[in-house]
């Protein structure tokens, strides 16, 4: 089991059974991913902190020529707490306990991961990294897809190399052209343009016409209000949604519960994702959120009463699915739709 170490202490610390234990570890988890997409940087009191750097436009000259690196953005990670615990507000964003209950859970996550941070346990962040002791050094891995989605708008960049021995011409009049600086101010030039074009397509090319462009950014998040298109309207009376089978589109009601399996930036991707798990026999729904101005995707399935049939639906469902998934209250009726 992923974090078995620290669900069991977690457990011990709530007085709940390991179960509960693991699904407040995922939504905890889960809430940290969201606030570090959104303010970019985040701190938690036993673990550290954690924030993201942009590296601009790098060019360096040698005899034989220059090597223009393109700009990044990279998620860096340090043992210690840098600003304010972001622990208490990111357990309120979870919206699962009350003001004291929070506070407990608060220092009971503290008390956990200062214990594995000391002793240089493996912990897994699902959705962000791991840290883990390698050759002595206990260090902080990032996921690679969290650097993708990171570095969305420089995805199609890569680093080039001009040669300094660009050969001469000589014309009609025997003189001889160097174009060196030529080349590498229309090579500037077009990276500037790409660069523009990835931030700020809109700016290059505005076509009134498009509907849903291919890099879309959006993002669902656990305590966000739904927004989603509308084809044909089904209204699942029963507790579950099936499995094998999926309709048009299902209503969830204000106070019924479902299980939030993953949470993506981009659309096309939660679309895949949904495609997977349908073939392994998991019925997956958009839920659009919002926060802080950016857009998610959640991949969430099965509509229940209560918190007891959405816990007994999780135990029976493979762990590799359930290893991020955590409940959610609906605050708002909303309807969820298959692409």
């Amino acid at each position: 089991m992923i974090n078995h170490d620290l669900i069991k202490e977690l457990a011990s610390l709530q007085n709940v059974d390991q179960i509960e234990a693991k699904r407040l570890l995922n939504g905890f988890f889960s809430a940290m991913v969201t606030e570090l997409l959104s303010a970019r940087n985040l701190s938690v009191k036993g673990l550290g902190s954690f924030r993201v750097m942009h590296l601009p436009l790098k060019k360096i000259s040698n005899p034989s020529g220059i090597t223009y690196i393109p700009p990044c953005n990279k998620l860096m990670f340090d043992r210690h707490i840098s600003g304010a615990d972001d622990t208490p507000r990111l357990v309120a964003l979870m919206r699962l306990m009350n003001s004291a209950e929070s506070e407990r859970f608060s220092r009971s996550l503290a008390v956990v991961f200062s214990h594995a941070v000391t002793q240089k346990r493996e912990i897994r962040i699902n959705g962000l990294g791991r840290l883990e002791a390698e050759q002595g050094n206990y260090s902080f891995m990032p996921e690679r897809s969290l650097e993708e989605l990171l570095n969305r708008e420089y995805q199609n960049l890569e680093e080039v190399v001009l040669s300094r021995n660009i050969p001469a011409q000589v014309g009609k009049g025997g003189q001889r052209r160097r174009y060196a600086v030529p080349l590498i101010s229309l090579f500037i030039g077009v990276l500037l343009l790409a660069l523009l074009y990835y931030l700020y397509p809109e700016t290059i090319f505005s076509v009134s016409t498009a509907r849903h462009p291919q890099i879309k950014v959006a993002i669902a998040v656990p305590q966000g209000t739904i927004l989603n298109r509308a084809h044909a309207i089904l209204t699942v009376t029963s507790n579950e949604l099936p499995i094998g089978t999926a309709a048009d589109s299902v209503v969830i009601e204000k106070g019924d519960y479902t299980i939030i399996l993953e949470t993506f930036r981009m659309e096309g991707t939660a679309f895949k994702e949904q495609a997977r798990l349908k073939s392994e026999g998991i019925i997956a729904y958009i839920w659009p959120a919002h926060l802080h101005g950016i857009k998610y995707y959640r991949l969430t399935t099965g509509k229940f009463s209560n918190r007891e049939e959405a816990i007994k639906r999780m135990k029976g469902m493979p762990e590799k699915i359930t290893g991020s998934a955590y409940i959610q209250q609906v605050l708002k009726k909303s309807v969820l739709h298959g692409k």
